[in-house]
């Protein structure tokens, strides 16, 4: 939360005074194709639901800064193939609010951004687990989730006219969500090199209506 604050007292103390100020407001509507690193089932084959708003700012020529706080369904899933001989089954479900600020670079039509989302505004506000096999489901035990999320994502949009864009952007968390238990395997980059747990890692695609011009 300090990190935020902080962010938007420079920049209403840096261009309170400035004629050149724009702050701009709209909403955002999407879908996120997700996975987590370290589970096991590789693939984005988990989507979700992002509905939010946004509050942007300019800050210097072509550059501007943008704060958004939406709803994003993350986590992962594996499909049964009877016809393969594949009984088991997986989904997990995540379901946060997450608040990124991300910093944006203006090329004619395209913005490209980077950012974060913060470990303390952003907020687990439910999960569930499924397994099951030929028999049925399977009894969930041992899955600890961290109430938080912290991560990094790089993206960019495409300006259709003065209110509409889209979105791309791909995330991933810096922090694992989940810790390893000493039954879970150790997949993925970021669990070979550190042994540290399940992360998640999303592809984003948005929709932004912005109010005004």
């Amino acid at each position: 939360m300090k990190f935020y604050l902080i962010l938007v007292l420079i920049l209403l103390l840096k261009y309170q005074n400035s004629s050149a100020q724009v702050f701009t407001t709209g909403v955002i509507f999407g879908t996120s194709a997700t996975q987590v690193e370290g589970d096991g089932y590789a693939g984005y084959d988990k989507l979700g639901l992002i509905v939010g708003g946004f509050t942007s700012a300019k800050i210097a020529k072509n550059w501007s800064a943008q704060f958004e706080i939406y709803y994003i369904g993350k986590g992962s899933k594996k499909n049964a193939k009877p016809s393969k001989g594949i009984y088991h089954s997986f989904k997990l479900s995540l379901n946060y609010i997450e608040i990124p600020v991300a910093l944006r670079f203006h090329y004619k039509k395209f913005i490209f951004e980077t950012g974060l989302y913060n470990r303390n505004y952003t907020k687990l506000i439910f999960h569930f687990i499924i397994k099951k096999d030929e028999f049925g489901v399977i009894p969930v035990v041992n899955y600890p989730i961290k109430k938080y999320d912290f991560g990094g994502f790089i993206g960019f949009s495409y300006q259709l006219n003065d209110h509409i864009s889209f979105n791309f952007r791909s995330k991933n968390s810096l922090i694992p969500f989940r810790n390893f238990e000493n039954f879970d395997q150790n997949i993925g980059i970021f669990n070979k090199l550190l042994n540290r747990g399940w992360y998640n890692v999303d592809l984003n695609l948005t929709a932004r209506y912005q109010f005004g011009t």
